[in-house]
């Protein structure tokens, strides 16, 4: 009987993918895009940059949030221009403060949905300057003979991950400061991007397993990081099983070389099942109850989703009708397992399919309503698991 050595296939396979020069395995088909994805960046005419969030989008407006505008104080330059950050932290309260700092210099940009139901900001496309992609970045990057530090760390961890986890180049991508040129040595991190809902895991499970064999230069992201205000608030309503599992569950952050790096999937065109204007959402009110997670296969992604079964809100009423839970919180991105009973604090949504009249409710978390006390936790693991 032959015994393979798969450790050995692999290290071979690996040998063979680095004799191919890098530029030919970004090679891709020159087909550009016009869709907006999660994580792409937008620059107005006012010089503003705005951050794509997910991919339903109204048909003549972009959703996304302010992330960068001009100002002379800003720790952020390019061209000799400087830029402040507008979304400190990544939480409601700051999230409310960029449509403040729109409400008062540029109203144009924020939006009221009829068909979502949200107040939100929003990029008219005739005010689109500059549609940044971030797998077109990593390829200019690739491609280019002159890099400064932060460059080719980025380039690093994306062959890092990619010969880890089998997943091509071109499914990789470069967002955050280093996508717009925006980024300082000095104190930015990287933000790299993976596509497709298959290559995805595939990423998640390949860094995972290079953290744990110790063997790489990628090492863990420290995890006795000062949390936000907004974070300690929600981490005091766990228990100690509960704070565990929210911590050992946040894989996609690491360090290379002393530099911070985070990893985040987006879906793929032919993943997305939502197309706008097929459907409008009607807010109930504020919920808390209980479920069991019967899918989780697209809690990676922003929306993170979570189809559920026997649901019970507010003091167990039973809700037969709530499929989903949806967040846009990235911290309750993977944080509950396919078996696993979950306790839920957010936004119940009546979801109305226009073609046929099909109703079903859903609960949001990270909405404007919930402001920041909306949650996701950990009832009950399932049996026999392994993280």
């Amino acid at each position: 009987m032959v015994v393979l050595n798969i450790n050995f296939y692999v290290k071979v396979y690996r040998k063979i993918i680095n004799r191919v020069p890098l530029k030919k395995r970004m090679e891709r088909v020159s087909i550009p895009r016009k869709d907006f994805r999660d994580r792409d960046f937008i620059e107005t005419n006012d010089g503003l940059f705005f951050t794509v969030v997910g991919y339903v989008h109204p048909d003549e407006k972009i959703l996304a949030y302010l992330k960068y505008y001009p100002g002379s104080g800003g720790k952020w330059s390019r061209s000799g221009s400087n830029y402040e950050r507008a979304i400190k932290f990544y939480d409601i309260s700051h999230l409310k403060e960029t449509l403040r700092i729109l409400e008062k210099n540029w109203p144009k940009y924020l939006h009221k949905d009829e068909l979502l139901n949200i107040s939100f900001s929003a990029v008219p496309k005739e005010l689109i300057h500059v549609h940044y992609k971030p797998e077109k970045k990593l390829d200019e990057l690739i491609n280019s003979s002159e890099l400064d530090m932060l460059q080719r760390k980025a380039i690093d961890v994306a062959i890092i991950l990619s010969e880890e986890s089998g997943v091509k180049l071109q499914n990789f991508g470069i967002s955050g400061s280093v996508l717009i040129d925006l980024h300082q040595i000095s104190f930015s991190d990287i933000d790299l991007i993976t596509y497709g809902k298959k290559h995805g895991w595939m990423v998640r499970d390949a860094l995972l397993s290079l953290i744990r064999s110790g063997e790489s230069k990628i090492e863990p992201f420290p995890k006795n990081e000062v949390p936000t205000p907004s974070r300690q608030k929600r981490l005091s309503l766990m228990n100690k099983m509960q704070l565990k599992l929210f911590y050992d569950r946040k894989w996609n952050r690491g360090v290379i070389d002393g530099i911070p790096f985070s990893v985040n999937p987006v879906l793929a065109p032919y993943d997305i099942r939502e197309i706008y204007g097929k459907y409008m959402c009607e807010p109930v009110g504020i919920v808390e109850g209980e479920a069991t997670v019967t899918d989780a296969s697209e809690s990676i992604f922003v929306p993170a989703r979570y189809l559920v079964s026997d649901v019970k809100l507010n003091k167990n009423k039973k809700f037969n009708d709530v499929k989903e839970v949806i967040s846009y919180d990235r911290d309750y991105g993977d944080i509950a397992f396919e078996g696993e009973q979950i306790l839920i604090r957010g936004k119940l949504e009546r979801v109305e399919h226009l073609h046929d009249g099909t109703v079903y409710y859903r609960i949001v978390i990270g909405s404007i309503e919930g402001e920041g006390t909306d949650y996701i936790k950990i009832a009950s693991q399932m049996k026999n698991m392994f993280y």
